[in-house]
């Protein structure tokens, strides 16, 4: 017979477990990974995570600026048009006290908002951008041409449902090229003179034209009945003087010409033709009419329309090529 086996000892009502089977006691000798599990070790883990893993946010919580600006130099240089990253690097800048570098991202992003319409948001950050360097010039200008062109909206808003009216989508112009049209005369002296409702009331007045280079618009002494805003291209003034063409001067966009022979029912003082494919707005007598009915200051309005004097300065030029021929 074998040796006696000892019998296990166990609490009444209380099976008996052998002391060895691994299959019911799956966790024996493996306790301290449990630990290690749910308790400290994952804060171990974190302790040595590589800083590579690290976001941008938690590189500028933790003051490593440096190690930001170049995981954000290296984003901007796959999506520059990632404004949000340009202030995040100006921020960045500004902490590592790289005050021009900080107003170089700050500018660039105003400048995108004020393109885009924003123009609060555009002079905000550059006020912003003028606390972190109050010695810079250039950026009071800055300033003050967004505010300049906040407060040109609504004058543009005007001007294009003017230009609408002046039958522009009927020719074949589209919303955008009527915004181009816009941008060509925005610069002009009737644009820089004249509120909005006048601009709506003078464009809607005349009408959008197109010549093709080498056409004749007027010819010398001809009777006019009507002046051109020149909007895209250029136009050139000339006589003929014994069977030769002799320029007298070029006009391009913003120019009016044509006011003599339509305010003062004159005719034009030379020839005029396109030297290149031209687009123009014209108002006629009926256009006129049409702009000083109900006009709250039709004087100052008339007074817009012939400052340049271009036909007077076209009609001195004239007399003095002749007298010294």
């Amino acid at each position: 017979m074998g040796a006696p086996q000892q019998a296990a000892v166990s609490t009444p009502g209380v099976r008996g477990v052998p002391c060895g089977d691994d299959s019911v006691f799956p966790f024996r000798g493996r306790i301290p990974l449990a630990i290690n599990w749910f308790g400290g070790g994952k804060k171990k883990q974190q302790q040595q995570q590589d800083p590579q893993e690290y976001s941008i946010d938690d590189l500028i919580v933790l003051e490593r600026y440096e190690e930001a600006g170049e995981r954000l130099r290296a984003r901007l240089k796959n999506n520059p048009n990632d404004l949000h990253g340009h202030l995040r690097l100006a921020d960045v800048y500004t902490s590592l006290q790289q005050f021009g570098k900080a107003v170089e991202e700050y500018v660039y992003v105003a400048e995108e908002y004020a393109q885009d319409g924003f123009h609060d948001k555009g002079i905000a950050l550059l006020s912003r951008a003028m606390k972190v360097a109050p010695l810079d010039p250039t950026l009071r200008f800055k300033i003050e041409r967004l505010q300049r062109e906040k407060s040109m909206e609504h004058v543009r808003g005007m001007a294009l449902e003017g230009l609408r009216q002046a039958g522009g989508l009927q020719a074949g112009t589209s919303a955008l090229e009527l915004k181009k049209l816009w941008h060509n005369l925005v610069a002009s002296t009737v644009v820089q003179h004249l509120n909005g409702e006048q601009l709506k009331r003078l464009f809607s007045a005349m009408q959008l034209v197109r010549f093709d280079a080498g056409h004749k618009i007027a010819g010398e002494g001809s009777p006019g009945g009507f002046l051109l805003l020149i909007v895209i291209g250029v136009v050139e003034a000339f006589i003929e003087d014994g069977g030769r063409s002799i320029m007298v001067r070029t006009f391009t966009s913003g120019d009016v010409v044509g006011d003599m022979a339509l305010f003062e029912r004159g005719v034009w003082p030379a020839g005029f033709r396109a030297s290149e494919p031209v687009t123009a707005l014209k108002l006629t007598r009926e256009g006129l009419e049409q702009c000083l009915v109900g006009n709250p200051d039709p004087r100052g309005f008339l007074e817009t329309l012939r400052e340049q004097h271009n036909d007077r300065d076209v009609a001195g030029t004239v007399r003095s090529l002749r007298t010294d021929a």
